[in-house]
């Protein structure tokens, strides 16, 4: 008897606690932040908070022949995990071709 109402105690406890809110991402610190700007032709940055979401991108002006204005290429990552528990990344290049992400759902 004692072990079948330790068995529903245990399993009432992890109940509640999946069905309790994750912890409210306006109280996400930022763990890590780097920047880099020249101001002219590039920039870079990359942060990480406490809640899980990772981003970087880094962008190189690209110059243009003749006339012809530059093009800003443009390239990244973002990262969290999803109130399901699931890890989504979204990768993607922009340039004068348009912006092509690729998704990815981690396991």
């Amino acid at each position: 008897m004692k072990c079948y109402t330790l068995f529903l105690v245990v399993c009432l406890a992890v109940s509640f606690a999946r069905a309790m809110p994750a912890e409210d991402d306006s109280k996400a610190e930022t763990l890590r932040l780097e920047t880099d700007n020249n101001g002219i032709d590039k920039y870079s940055f990359n942060y990480e908070t406490s809640n899980g979401i990772a981003r970087s991108e880094e962008g190189v002006l690209k110059p243009g022949t003749g006339d012809t204005e530059g093009v800003l290429a443009v390239s990244g990552s973002s990262s969290w995990t999803a109130p399901d528990g699931k890890k989504y990344e979204i990768t993607f290049t922009a340039d004068e071709t348009g912006y092509h992400p690729i998704v990815k759902l981690a396991a």
